[in-house]
């Protein structure tokens, strides 16, 4: 293999899906690529299915209490990936390892760095992770999704790379479906993430229900999770004018058809609802790591594009009063969403060819 490019991404999909992002704009260029993820890793099948090569580690995020035995245990799995890390990057003799976020980066790139490879580490979010802080200490260049406080060195704001899906506009069949589907109503897409929206799915199920006995103009797509999705569909019964589904792989596709959209603020979504321009409101994961989806949520809130609330006993009533807020007059729609053009960020859209290119110059002479 030639011009060989690593790149550590999962733990989560917001960690994945601008890795393979990034590798599908990579591949394109024909450079080989070869994937770092999380051993039985449910990534795995999309790897293959776009032909991307990957090896899988064992490994586990750092314990933050006292238990001894999951001390141990991270500790065992760290050695035995940095070992494997040294028998791949041997093996692929790669031009650039880049780490995408959470804690599967920190094998590549410590052990890329000591074996003299070049290195890149990209992060999403508006605070830093615990492990992309100490990445930075070994790396040579730090992407940024979003802007941060602390000047982190050589770092250089790229933006978080979405799959290709989004840069495609709805196809005429889209717009027909949806167009029938919802009788000429306001589409309102709910989902949360992988770090947990119970609260958001209760929350956002109670609001749908309330406004739905007052109008017939809205129609609800609500991505439950596969965990919620029988106690969401019950709290639903027959109601009409809303589709409860557990997952959607399409999810770009009901992006498109939405006009207002509720969810987490995960750094990838809210990179994924810039790309649209989708007016949203906005509810940060109260325990994510540093309360970092607050300050992801609170870039897009301040430029007026999002409306942000808080995770709270009291969320039914402050999302019933947000939603009505935007359904007010088609000239909140408008403006919320005109309102993305000031948040003067990168363009999402563009941020997997703007890495690839950064990481091909970073690997320099080594690759034709």
């Amino acid at each position: 293999m030639e011009n060989v490019f690593m790149i550590a991404a999962g733990g989560t999909g917001g960690h994945f899906y601008p890795g393979f992002a990034l590798g599908k704009e990579l591949a394109s260029r024909g450079r080989d690529v070869v994937f770092i993820i999380k051993r039985g890793s449910a990534s795995a099948k999309l790897l293959e299915e776009n032909e991307l090569l990957y090896q899988e580690i064992d490994f586990v995020s750092m314990p933050r209490g006292k238990n001894i035995f999951k001390w141990i245990d991270f500790l065992w799995k760290l050695l035995l990936s940095i070992l494997e890390m040294k028998r791949f990057i041997k093996s692929y003799k790669p031009a650039v390892c880049i780490g995408m976020g959470g804690y599967i980066s920190f094998p590549l790139i410590f052990t890329a760095h000591l074996m003299g490879v070049k290195t890149a580490v990209h992060d999403s979010n508006a605070k830093i992770g615990l492990a992309n802080r100490i990445c930075s200490r070994f790396t040579d260049m730090f992407l940024l999704g979003l802007p941060v406080e602390k000047k982190i060195k050589n770092s250089y704001l790229v933006g978080t790379p979405i799959r290709e899906e989004f840069r495609l506009k709805a196809s005429v069949e889209e717009r027909n479906y949806w167009t029938f589907v919802t009788d000429f109503a306001i589409n309102i897409l709910i989902f949360g993430g992988s770090g947990g929206a119970r609260s958001l799915n209760l929350a956002a199920a109670a609001t749908a229900k309330d406004l739905l006995s007052k109008t017939q103009r809205l129609h609800f797509l609500h991505v439950t999770g596969v965990r919620d999705y029988e106690e969401i569909k019950n709290i639903y019964g027959d109601m009409e004018h809303v589709e409860v589904i557990s997952y959607a792989e399409d999810i770009h596709a009901l992006m498109k058809a939405a006009h207002i959209i509720v969810a987490r603020a995960g750094a990838s979504s809210l990179a994924e609802i810039y790309s649209m321009a989708k007016p949203a409101v906005i509810i940060p994961y109260p325990y994510a790591s540093e309360n970092h989806q607050y300050y992801n949520a609170k870039i897009f809130a301040d430029a007026g594009c999002v409306k942000l609330l808080k995770d709270s006993p009291n969320l039914a009533a402050d999302l019933d009063r947000a939603l009505r807020e935007i359904l007010s007059s088609p000239k909140v729609i408008k403006e919320m969403s005109a309102n993305f053009e000031k948040l003067n960020l990168p363009n999402p859209l563009k941020a997997a060819g703007r890495i690839a290119d950064m990481a091909e110059a970073l690997a320099g002479a080594r690759i034709r």
